[in-house]
């Protein structure tokens, strides 16, 4: 009887460490990856020429979907639009300057989401040029 007793506590006992020691290794172990995000609407303002905007557009769509993509300007509206292939080519678009606060929001649709990047062109006195870039994405 007390053999028995012994070995049933030499037994909890040795299964106590086999299961602490997997808690401990199991503690010690570094999760390993990494999530690799590369944005389908990049837009770049390029400068301007005389009267133009240049704007750098490049469309990264790893999708089968066909993409929507649109300019606007806030003030006169769509002004260009193209159901486009998947992975399209850098483009460059010169867009004539309007008035002072000019909003030019560069649009693409994939399925349900919606990025956006919009740019506010200000004149001032000295006819310096300011940019803002925002972006905007809906899922």
């Amino acid at each position: 009887m007390k053999i028995m007793k012994n070995l049933k506590n030499i037994a909890v006992a040795l299964a106590s460490m086999v299961i602490f020691t997997n808690i401990t290794n199991a503690q010690t172990l570094k999760a390993n990856y990494s999530v690799s995000y590369e944005e389908p609407l990049k837009v770049k303002y390029l400068g301007d020429e005389g009267q133009y905007l240049l704007f750098e557009v490049i469309l990264q769509t790893r999708t089968s979907a066909r993409p929507y993509f649109s300019i606007k300007d806030i003030k006169e509206g769509e002004f260009y639009a193209s159901a486009n292939e998947p992975n399209l080519k850098p483009r460059t678009f010169k867009i004539e300057k309007r008035d002072n606060n000019q909003v030019l929001n560069f649009n693409l649709v994939i399925g349900k989401k919606t990025y956006t990047k919009t740019f506010t062109i200000s004149k001032t006195t000295i006819e310096k040029i300011n940019i803002a870039e925002n972006d905007i994405t809906k899922l």
